[in-house]
């Protein structure tokens, strides 16, 4: 965010902030019924991926490639992984669900390591291996 916007004020507020990071991160509070409002400024093309990683259900996985055809541009797996890349909030956003085309892990801004804990976390949960 500071480098996207370097003038602005930032103030912490942990107050504020405890209640939304609990229903992300606790899925007992996960509800279809109420979903969590997100706004994303991005490219159309970003856009439309990341709208794309929200289809992916939890302890599933796809590929960069998959996601190139859903969204009608089949050549387009590098583009695709480099917005991706871009993906301001991950996690809720789940770009640790994109996988390689033969299946690796690949590249995560946090790291393999923590994607590879992200993916076994959610097929605990799921019983999907």
């Amino acid at each position: 965010m500071r480098r996207r916007w370097p003038a602005a004020a930032y103030v912490e507020d942990p107050a504020a902030t405890s209640p939304l990071a609990a229903r992300i991160f606790d899925p007992d509070r996960w509800r279809p019924d109420q979903p969590l409002r997100v706004v994303m400024i991005g490219t159309d093309f970003e856009v439309r991926v990341w709208q794309t990683l929200l289809a992916i259900p939890l302890g599933r996985a796809t590929t960069y490639s998959d996601i190139a055809t859903r969204i009608g541009r089949p050549t387009a797996a590098r583009a695709v992984g480099a917005a991706v890349g871009k993906n301001p909030i991950s996690f809720v956003v789940p770009c640790h669900r994109v996988l390689g085309r033969s299946g690796a892990l690949t590249g995560y801004h946090w790291g393999l390591t923590r994607k590879q804990a992200i993916l076994g976390w959610e097929a605990g949960r799921t019983g999907v291996a």
